[in-house]
């Protein structure tokens, strides 16, 4: 059960990251992406917990969770976080990491494309990833998926 919820809040952390990479997202509109997607996941694990009453307020919980801490992680994500990691992914051969600090929101970001670029799912501009972002308090959220370019320029994560 622990491990199923690890994944889910994985799986939120790393859409919430590359689904916020596009350079045209305001801040405010990584915070939604992040808190929507939080907010489903959460619901997810929620449902996983008891049955009954006591699961419709496990789903209740763990979407109120869930998109607290995707709205934190994409609000903590800028315009200059989104082309960072853009360009990393188009550019960096793999297992060539990019790092860097956001002096506003005091995190540091890290993202290592791990593969060259390879077709998944119909898409011909994929690429296996790592990516851990460090609040100034030291907490680690690490993701690992596929992202896939998409045609206004962002990578989508497509699977965690």
């Amino acid at each position: 059960m622990k491990n199923v919820l690890i994944k889910l809040m994985l799986l939120v952390m790393s859409v919430s990251f590359l689904a916020s990479c596009s350079s045209h997202n305001t801040q405010s509109q990584n915070t939604g992406i992040g808190a929507v997607t939080g907010a489903v996941v959460g619901g997810l694990a929620g449902s996983l917990v008891g049955s009954g009453a006591g699961q419709v307020a496990a789903i209740a919980v763990g979407a109120i969770a869930g998109g607290v801490i995707g709205g934190y992680i994409g609000h903590s994500m800028d315009s200059s976080d989104n082309t960072k990691m853009s360009q990393a992914m188009t550019n960096n051969p793999p297992h060539k990491t990019s790092h860097w600090k956001n002096k506003k929101t005091h995190m540091t970001y890290n993202i290592t494309p791990t593969s060259n670029t390879m077709a998944y799912n119909g898409n011909s501009t994929c690429r296996k990833y790592t990516a851990t972002a460090i609040s100034s308090n030291g907490q680690r959220h690490t993701t690992k998926g596929i992202a896939c370019l998409q045609s206004d320029g962002s990578w989508q994560t497509v699977r965690s």
